[in-house]
């Protein structure tokens, strides 16, 4: 029996953009994020059929786009390997039944932090002392209220109150 080897090709949107010294680049490290097994996308569906295509590929997004998804699986991942947590509540529902059922996200694990990649939603504002200081001020306390929780629900945000 012959093994074939076979090398992760990680998968990326093009929008990650860094500016450095004034110059747009693409976020990361040049001699990482470059060669054969790293491959820009426009979009996330792109991403995710080039990854349904090829037994290498990976991709990472936020769980809201990734978990529901019938051509792909949402990898369960831990601090150590004996104790793995989905970021799909359980029990997984087989391709098979997509799209007539799919995955729901975990979101008790996201919003412990049991599961261990998880990114915060920051909100920036113009600290000016002027307008736009107060608006990005009345925005972020909106996003704090029921109204603005039940929102970043909808939008697949994980709430914290």
């Amino acid at each position: 029996m012959t093994h074939t080897k076979l090398y992760i090709v990680r998968f990326n949107r093009v929008y990650l953009l860094s500016l450095v010294h004034g110059k747009i680049q693409l976020y990361g490290k040049k001699d990482r994020d470059s060669g054969d097994r790293f491959k820009l996308t426009q979009t996330t569906t792109e991403a995710l059929r080039l990854v349904a295509a090829d037994p290498a590929g990976i991709y990472w997004s936020s769980a809201t786009l990734l978990v529901p998804q019938c051509g792909v699986k949402a990898l369960p991942i831990g601090r150590n390997s004996n104790q793995l947590i989905p970021p799909y509540k359980q029990p997984l529902v087989p391709a098979s039944f997509c799209p007539t059922k799919r995955n729901q996200v975990n979101t008790d694990a996201f919003r412990s932090g049991e599961y261990p990649l998880s990114r915060r939603l920051v909100v920036v504002i113009n600290a000016n002392g002027k307008f736009e200081q107060q608006a990005g001020e009345a925005y972020a306390n909106l996003l704090l209220t029921n109204q603005g929780q039940e929102l970043l629900d909808k939008a697949g945000f994980v709430r914290i109150r």
